[in-house]
């Protein structure tokens, strides 16, 4: 009795471990028989093994959604309502996500005391289940939702399609700290088209030094202090002026809900939508920082060398493949069920772009090992793709050319007012008494001292003190 019971606790155990850490070593029995074997009969001996790593992101257990739907409904969903149907584990996680945000939102409004303290104990419940377990799959959805849209939006059916599309960005995002209508303006408009490139792009890592925590302190508080208005600002300057109107629209919504939630449903805007709102920016700008760690000085526009590549790692398992990064970047509207392919059959072209791909880490490792100054570490993690591999120390000096600061232009006076008029946005906001709005009130004297103390440039943009002038350029 006692032996079963342990094999039971160890079964629940191993289960609960797959949700955050799948399992990587082996293949989805499902998919054993659509595995090709000439893909390694045929690569090149250099390149062998990262093709046998990306196997198993290829054909490993899919984890991205917890819940399974009845056979007949999901039929239905593949074959009469998707416009592709391997965008199934797309939708059943926007569903999944769906569940647990009603959920919540009920016990908070309709469950928990509203004047007791004690109700706010609900935060231990609420927010591991919302960011520990479904915020990188929610995030990687929508983004993969944003770049493929799930439901046509043609025929007499359209306008649902466009509504469903939208709810992910709209109404999900705010629960993740992503304000509502600004991801796609960001993402596939801002960055996607500037392609992480300074000025241009806001979220760009090109002029910070990558290695160093500070840097990444001071790319988050710009982008917590800046994009609201610089998104619509961005998309005047592309004449996308629909766009811009849009980015308007929804931002004005959400600054009014939210300041009538946090009256109205204090409880549920502190623990739902308060939370995210501090939280976000610190996620999301430590996941772009680290796709965008390494960019090569040489041609920082190349996609083989403004980002990395991560194989048969676990978090590709709930991410949609998001480790294929240089992929993504080279073809955004590649599927994400086909990234992996993707990268075996243009493995050449990553090659000779001089891509750096690692094995077994995700885009976080990689970040933190180079604040915590593990660079020689990092580079045994390396999968090299050359005939000729580098040695040790020659590994160690390419990643180090390719975290140093990149100065292509600075900003023009027109964003610099744009930054401005944002924080004076949110000094107005904290004055009017917005909720939070203190945060990003106070965090703009620090964005200039920072500015000019410890990234040595004005607007983080036109040099004021080379990095290796003056002093030694060290945190």
């Amino acid at each position: 009795m006692g032996g079963g019971g342990k094999a039971v606790n160890g079964g629940v155990l191993s289960r609960v471990a797959n949700v955050f850490n799948p399992d990587v070593e082996e293949f989805d029995p499902k998919l054993l028989s659509e595995i090709d074997s000439k893909l390694l009969e045929n690569c090149k001996p250099h390149h062998r093994e990262a093709i046998e790593l990306t196997l198993h992101d290829m054909y490993g257990k899919r984890m991205e959604a917890l819940i399974t739907l009845p056979a007949s409904w999901e039929a239905y969903l593949t074959n009469q309502v998707l416009r592709d149907k391997r965008d199934y584990p797309l939708l059943v996680t926007f569903i999944q996500c769906t569940l647990w945000i009603a959920f919540t939102t009920c016990v908070q409004l309709f469950v928990l005391p509203k004047q007791s303290s004690w109700s706010y104990l609900w935060m231990l419940v609420h927010i591991p289940v919302t960011w520990a377990v479904l915020a990188e799959r929610f995030i990687l959805a929508m983004h993969y939702s944003a770049h493929r849209a799930l439901f046509s939006e043609k025929g007499p059916y359209g306008k649902v399609g466009w509504l469903l599309n939208n709810i992910p960005q709209w109404v999900l995002s705010n629960f993740w700290g992503m304000p509502s209508g600004a991801y796609y303006l960001h993402h596939i408009v801002m960055h996607h088209q500037a392609n992480n490139c300074f000025p241009y792009d806001i979220s760009s890592t090109m002029p910070y030094d990558r290695s160093k925590f500070s840097h990444w302190l001071h790319y988050m508080i710009n982008f917590l202090l800046h994009t609201m208005l610089y998104l619509p600002f961005y998309a005047v300057l592309k004449r996308r002026y629909a766009l811009a109107g849009l980015s308007l629209w929804t931002t004005a919504c959400y600054l009014g809900t939210y300041y009538a939630l946090s009256h109205t449903a204090p409880l549920f805007f502190n623990i739902s939508l308060g939370t995210s709102f501090l939280m976000g920016p610190f996620a999301l700008m430590l996941g772009n920082f680290s796709q965008h760690i390494f960019v090569d000085p040489k041609d920082p526009s190349n996609n083989y060398g403004l980002a990395t590549n991560h194989l048969k790692v676990p978090f590709n398992m709930v991410t949609f493949n998001d480790g294929y990064h240089i992929t993504h970047h080279v073809n955004s509207h590649c599927h994400w069920s086909q990234m992996p392919m993707h990268f075996i059959k243009n493995i050449d072209k990553y090659e000779e772009g001089g891509a750096i791909c690692f094995k077994g880490l995700n885009f976080n490792d990689v970040s933190i090992a180079l604040f915590t100054g593990r660079i020689d570490w990092l580079a045994n993690q390396i999968v090299q793709l050359r005939p000729d591999p580098l040695s040790h120390d020659e590994l160690v000096a390419m990643m180090r050319e390719r975290l140093q600061p990149i100065r292509t232009g600075q900003l023009g006076a027109s964003q610099k007012g744009i930054f401005f008029v944002n924080q004076l946005m949110w000094v107005a906001a904290w004055m009017l008494g917005f909720p939070y709005a203190s945060v990003p009130a106070l965090f703009a004297p620090v964005f200039y001292a920072m500015t000019y103390v410890v990234i040595g440039r004005d607007w983080a943009g036109a040099p004021i003190l080379n990095a290796h002038e003056g002093h030694d350029h060290k945190d």
